[in-house]
């Protein structure tokens, strides 16, 4: 039982010869038990149907006695049809293909009714009876047919059982057999290669040639081992860049705690400070009772935090990894001497120049309502940082290459290697002034939206130090 459980070759072999053995044994059931009565049924059928024919066509045509005689007589020998006339009681025409030939002298020698040994063999005879109407006369006709092969065909196909059984079983044997080797071969063949490629081993291919559904399952096969060989290589290639990627991804929640919790801090002191000038205030506690002195000061916190909710409202929008940018093409020159424009309240204050070489229609494509927000950071650090009465100089140009430059100059300070270094300017709150004082250093967001705003549009940038000052310089 085990060895058949476990080959396909025998188990298609069994399975093959049990279906092939009762389907022909059905068909020889069948035969024997539907055939006789749907064959009794066909001739009574058909003795009716061609009885109605011939008296229609004897009527119809109004044929005498003698001519509807020789049509009856032609009828009887064509469709095997026993035809009986009779007139009144006395039978006066009789064509038998059929009946006994001792019904037939009986009858004529008025010995026997013929139509009562017609009723007394309705198993062996169908019989159907009409009026038929000459010009000469009306007669009865009985019109009858044998029913008795089909009792003898059941008998022969019975007896014959035995025989039957014998070569069914056979010419089932032989089938099978043959039947079971042309499938399980191939598919022996189709397993082995399938192993293979469970064992991870694709050099193996299979060689079933042939153009049906083997054959194609067998070119699938190797296409799918091949295909497979690629995606392990692909996949092997994905796990590293996935495990590449989970470091990135840890890197940068651990910046996001890190940005998180500086944010925290960051709120954290003016709300404070706000907090506690005005409950000295409400309480009138020494030098908060100058009140419009210290609201005024308030006012300014609040104006200072609300501008750094709103630096931080931009950072998580741009830090968003569903975020895009939407480009369209426009030019960049006029734009830059508008943002120029909106920061002369700094100019003023600190009497700082402007110097511009800002060279005319500079198309570039981008997404102007991030730029603008970036090149208005590099340009407000550019002024605040820059020395009193000094100066900055805005460059804009497209160079040989096609690239369009631009770099922003402010005359001061130098910014300390250390700040340069892994570019950690960049960083979210981070500030070169050491006391990391908002007033004197910013929010510390700047830079790093400027960071973010560049590398979604994949601009190159760069902080450095030259001489006398500092340049910002981007390339698109």
């Amino acid at each position: 039982m085990k060895i058949i459980k476990n080959s396909l070759n025998i188990k298609n072999f069994l399975l093959t010869s049990i279906v092939l053995f009762i389907s022909i044994i059905s068909i020889y059931l069948i035969l024997y038990i539907f055939i006789p009565p749907f064959y009794a049924d066909y001739k009574k059928n058909f003795l009716e149907t061609e009885s109605e024919k011939i008296i229609n066509q004897i009527i119809s045509n109004e044929y005498d006695y003698v001519e509807g005689f020789s049509i009856l007589r032609k009828f009887s020998q064509e469709k095997n049809i026993s035809v009986i006339l009779f007139y009144q009681d006395n039978p006066v025409y009789i064509s038998s293909s059929n009946l006994p030939y001792s019904s037939i002298v009986g009858a004529i020698n008025n010995d026997t009714d013929i139509r009562k040994i017609l009723e007394e063999s309705k198993d062996y005879y169908y019989f159907y009876n009409d009026m038929i109407i000459f010009k000469d006369g009306s007669y009865t006709a009985y019109f009858s047919t044998p029913i008795q092969p089909v009792a003898e065909v059941r008998e022969i196909l019975f007896d014959f059982f035995p025989y039957i059984i014998f070569v069914i079983f056979l010419a089932s044997i032989i089938v099978s057999l043959i039947y079971s080797k042309m499938i399980t071969k191939p598919l022996i063949k189709l397993n082995d290669v399938a192993k293979k490629m469970a064992d991870m081993d694709f050099n193996i291919k299979t060689s079933i040639t042939s153009k049906d559904e083997l054959g194609e399952l067998g070119a699938s096969l190797n296409s799918l081992s091949s295909n497979l060989e690629k995606a392990m290589l692909d996949l092997k290639e994905a796990n590293q860049k996935l495990l590449s990627d989970i470091e990135k991804e840890k890197i940068r929640d651990n910046q996001r705690l890190s940005f998180i919790a500086t944010m925290s801090h960051e709120l954290k002191s003016p709300i404070t400070a706000i907090r506690g000038q005005l409950e000295g205030m409400i309480h009138n506690i020494g030098v908060y009772k100058n009140r419009d002195k210290y609201l005024n000061r308030s006012l300014s916190i609040a104006e200072e935090l609300d501008s750094l909710v709103k630096e931080i409202i931009v950072t998580s929008k741009l830090d968003n990894i569903d975020f895009q940018v939407k480009p369209e093409r426009f030019n960049l020159s006029p734009r830059l001497d508008d943002i120029i424009k909106n920061l002369d309240y700094l100019q003023l204050e600190k009497k700082i120049k402007v110097r511009k070489n800002i060279e005319k229609n500079l198309y570039i494509e981008g997404d102007w309502s991030l730029l603008k927000k970036a090149f208005g950071n590099i340009m407000e650090n550019a002024l605040k940082y820059s020395v009193p009465n000094g100066y900055i100089s805005v460059t804009a140009k497209r160079d040989e290459n096609g690239k369009v430059i631009i770099e922003v100059f402010n005359k001061g300070d130098f910014i300390l290697a250390n700040d340069l270094e892994d570019d950690r300017i960049f960083d979210a709150f981070y500030r070169t002034e050491k006391s990391r004082n908002r007033e004197t250093g910013g929010s510390g967001l700047g830079l790093f939206i400027v960071k973010k705003i560049m590398e979604l549009h994949g601009f190159s940038y760069s902080i450095s130090n030259m001489d006398g000052g500092v340049v910002f310089k981007v390339e698109i």
